[in-house]
């Protein structure tokens, strides 16, 4: 079954309504129907529901039962990891949200081959972030864990501090 992710507001209370990319992605890339069943999420609800309109900017979906999100681990667990050459990061990222991670802190080292620029640094982030979200929908995640911005070893450190506890 199909899994998509929306925002609390979406969510009524007998439908749904799915937006953005995912309208195309269920109208023309998986070439979904009227009644065909999809699963649904929040955050903190999951929706098995049945496609009850399919819009030119909106999916409207009937909820048939929900359920408290369950399968997050019951750790959050934020991932610090070293900028790798070529695109390693993506694969990365795509198994460390399959895992369970909370959060990817991407980490500029000293001696790291790749450097970014500000602005090749953010496209980075949103292609990440978007691998992140196609995992997380793959895996059945309840949530689609944050890819936050580079930052140097200093600051990773730092942030270290404020968890509860950090294997490094």
């Amino acid at each position: 079954m199909y899994h998509f992710f929306i925002k609390p507001e979406q969510a009524a209370a007998h439908e749904v309504a799915i937006i953005g990319s995912d309208v195309n992605h269920i109208k023309n890339v998986l070439r979904m129907k009227v009644g065909e069943q999809i699963c649904v999420n929040d955050g903190s609800h999951e929706y098995l529901c049945s496609i009850a309109q399919l819009d030119a900017e909106e999916v409207t979906a009937k909820i048939e039962q929900v359920s408290e999100t369950t399968s997050e681990l019951p750790s959050r667990i934020v991932l610090f990891q070293g900028l790798p050459k070529a695109d390693k990061m993506e694969l990365i990222i795509q198994k460390a949200v399959e895992l369970g991670v909370y959060e990817i802190v991407p980490v500029a080292t000293k001696r790291a081959v790749v450097k970014l620029d500000a602005k090749k640094e953010e496209k980075k982030r949103l292609r990440w972030q978007s691998i992140a979200e196609s995992a997380a929908k793959q895996a059945g995640r309840a949530l689609i864990p944050q890819v936050a911005p580079c930052m140097n070893f200093d600051k990773a450190l730092r942030m270290c501090n404020g968890l509860d506890a950090a294997l490094i």
